[in-house]
């Protein structure tokens, strides 16, 4: 199993206000980068349409109150994964944040696939910490 981190964002929110915004598919919408032609939702998953992809239905299938956010695949995807959302309070009401794919590559899976989840995961960190810092 491969592990890709995002980087960590610092949101000057509690670890609460971050879980309640993330827990809410259609939020994702405006965390999406370019590559997202499409991008649709219902209350427990997201279907996005991802360019050079293809689309893929993310459902919501654990929350740890506050701390812990885990969505996998609904539909037929080229491998198996799952992206996690990990928050952790800090002093004075901020909140540490990062995204986490774990997912089951070949090793010529991985050299194509790594840096794109890699990068696709910090876009969506990023625009969470400017979204939940304004």
């Amino acid at each position: 199993m491969v592990e890709i981190k995002s980087n960590v964002a610092q949101i000057s929110k509690s670890a609460e206000d971050v879980f309640q915004y993330l827990v809410v598919p259609s939020n994702y919408e405006e965390l999406m980068p370019s590559r997202v032609r499409s991008f649709t939702s219902t209350e427990n998953s997201a279907t996005l349409d991802i360019e050079g992809i293809g689309n893929i239905e993310l459902a919501i299938t654990e929350k740890t109150e506050f701390s812990q956010i885990i969505m996998v695949p609904q539909n037929k995807v080229p491998f198996k994964f799952d992206l996690q959302w990990h928050i952790e309070p800090t002093a004075d009401e901020t909140t540490k944040v990062f995204a986490q794919i774990n997912a089951d590559f070949n090793f010529m899976m991985k050299m194509m696939a790594e840096k794109l989840l890699a990068d696709f995961l910090n876009v969506q960190v990023d625009k969470l910490a400017k979204k939940l810092n304004a």
